[in-house]
């Protein structure tokens, strides 16, 4: 541990590999590096190598979609034909997917592959009607509150750095 501490001075391992200010490219080997180092600091057990490529694969398709939604004509498009609620609301829904797969993803992590696996097939293939989709009805509730709570906090930071 006392290694790991010393990668770089704030302790990450994240930000000197590049983090996300690099462009999109610098990221994903960023972020490949670093689930791979944490799958090989915690043993490199099959299940680990599997949620380090579960992990990254969420995080390529996050950015995927981000990058694709702030393109130039998508954006315009989005922002002339949805209304400010109609795009909170499909960022609540994409974030409600994205929640499921991270649930998948910390089983994976501390339970292994076979309690992931009956995750999956338990909620997303025998109960999509009658436990996926309440549990994404849930997650989408869930990131309305998350988005709310960030406006309100945005707001607040606002306000006390223009009355500073």
């Amino acid at each position: 541990m006392c290694w790991f501490s010393t990668v770089s001075d704030d302790g990450y391992l994240y930000v000197p590999l590049g983090g996300s200010r690099r462009g999109f490219f610098q990221k994903l080997v960023s972020t490949a590096l670093a689930f791979s180092f944490v799958c090989f600091w915690h043993g490199c057990h099959d299940y680990l190598q599997w949620w380090a490529l579960l992990n990254w694969v969420g995080v390529l398709v996050e950015n995927g979609i981000a990058l694709l939604l702030s393109s130039a004509p998508l954006h315009h498009t989005i922002v002339r034909f949805l209304s400010p609620r109609m795009q909170r609301r499909g960022l609540a829904f994409i974030s409600a997917f994205s929640t499921a797969m991270l649930i998948l993803s910390n089983l994976m992590f501390l339970g292994g592959i076979h309690v992931s696996w009956v995750y999956w097939k338990r909620v997303f293939v025998q109960g999509w009607s009658n436990v996926a989709l309440p549990m994404v009805g849930f997650l989408y509730c869930f990131a309305q509150v998350g988005l709310d709570f960030d406006q309100k906090q945005s707001r607040r930071q606002r306000s006390t750095t223009s009355s500073s």
